[in-house]
């Protein structure tokens, strides 16, 4: 995703006095209402009444999911269930941060189950988990979508992915794997996460979503990607770290060449309801995806081909849309205060929150108008979200010297 941090400074001081060289003077300066940026800014500021002269614009750029993802609703019996049977509440409760708590669960998913191939039927969390109990082997996509499940019974949006190393039609060459993202409120991203292998990556020390992993593959065959296990502050680092990795010339981060991302957090059974979101580019335009057919000892194209479940896309927004940042939109400037209008993309909203001391926050009572009290000075700003579990998204904020 792309997030902007702006210092005005004398940017802004700069755009300020050349409004007020140009055109009208400061307090009829035209004002258009739309999406919240430094300019608006400038001209709401303006109106009502002020000339900026320092901002600082800390406000991550909101992207809508084009192909929506159906999210589990938070009071969903299954949900509901793995909070209470099996206490996850308490499995994150010792956890310094969210990442973290997102760390102990992906650790604890992989304590649970067994690796091995499965020998009965489970479609979900609760079903996976009450035969891993009984010792029964499940492969990695039972990890996934054990790890997603959990993740949205505490709140957090997580989904599966199908990925796999790039190979031709010949042979058996697919390593076809099952794992997740999940939506990081802290990094404002989605980060991936392997289960089966208790696994996950970083670059300098930020965890990697599965397409970044996939560009670092491309550009440098994975040079500078951490393989990383377990959970702060008892982390390895391990290359290979993939429990099942056997390809000793080939690093693993080529696994990710082709990625899907399932449009839904439901039972995974790829005859229902799941589609999955296939990302296209120039290094896998024009080439199919083979999975192996051991039945027949060859590959075979992708089930996603034969099934209708790919849902192709050339638009990387249409994969990486952003949970629960807001999009705050300049609605009205009138003097000494700006209206702000509110939405996001967050799966069971239970609203907003906004913050004008930087310390304390209170709910938004109308998302549709939100009045923002300006004086001269400094100014400050932040908004959220908050969902049905009580979390709360990425902030929105910025800061404003106003004369």
């Amino acid at each position: 995703m792309l997030q902007k941090r702006i210092t005005a400074g004398a940017g802004l001081i700069f755009l300020a006095g050349f409004i007020a060289a140009c055109g009208p003077s400061l307090d009829s300066v035209s004002f258009q209402p739309g999406p919240l940026s430094p300019v608006r800014l400038v001209d709401a500021a303006a109106r009502a009444g002020f000339r900026v002269r320092e901002l600082d614009f800390d406000c991550p750029r909101p992207v809508p999911p084009r192909l929506p993802f159906n999210a589990l609703d938070y009071d969903d019996s299954l949900l509901v269930t793995l909070r209470g049977r099996y206490g996850l509440k308490e499995v994150v409760a010792g956890a310094e941060d969210e990442w973290q708590g997102q760390l102990l669960l992906k650790h604890w998913v992989h304590s649970r189950i067994k690796n091995g191939t499965p020998k009965v039927e489970a479609n979900n969390a609760v079903e996976i988990l009450e035969y891993a109990a009984q010792g029964k082997e499940f492969w990695c996509s039972y990890f996934a979508i054990t790890y997603m499940q959990c993740a949205q019974a505490l709140g957090w949006q997580a989904r599966k992915l199908g990925l796999d190393r790039y190979h031709g039609a010949e042979g058996l060459g697919s390593k076809h794997h099952g794992a997740v993202e999940v939506w990081s409120n802290r990094f404002r991203k989605w980060v991936y996460i392997d289960p089966q292998s208790d696994l996950h990556f970083e670059r300098n020390g930020v965890p990697l979503s599965a397409w970044e992993i996939r560009s670092s593959w491309l550009k440098s065959r994975g040079q500078g990607v951490d393989h990383v296990t377990g959970v702060p502050p008892d982390t390895v680092l391990k290359n290979p770290a993939v429990i099942w990795w056997d390809l000793p010339d080939e690093d693993e981060t080529a696994l990710f060449f082709w990625l899907y991302y399932a449009d839904n957090a439901a039972d995974w059974n790829e005859e229902g309801a799941a589609r999955f979101i296939f990302p296209q580019d120039s290094a896998n335009a024009g080439l199919t995806w083979y999975q192996n057919d051991y039945k027949n000892n060859k590959s075979r194209r992708h089930t996603g081909y034969q099934k209708g479940l790919f849902l192709p896309t050339d638009s990387l927004e249409d994969v990486y849309w952003t949970v629960g940042v807001v999009e705050a939109n300049l609605v009205e400037a009138a003097p000494g205060e700006i209206s702000l209008s509110l939405r996001s993309w967050c799966p069971n909203l239970r609203g907003y929150e906004i913050s004008c001391s930087s310390e304390v926050w209170q709910p938004v009572a109308d998302s549709s108008r939100v009045v923002w009290p300006l004086k001269k000075g400094s100014n400050y700003l932040a908004l959220r979200t908050v969902n049905k579990a009580g979390v709360t998204g990425p902030e929105t904020s910025l800061r404003v010297l106003l004369e």
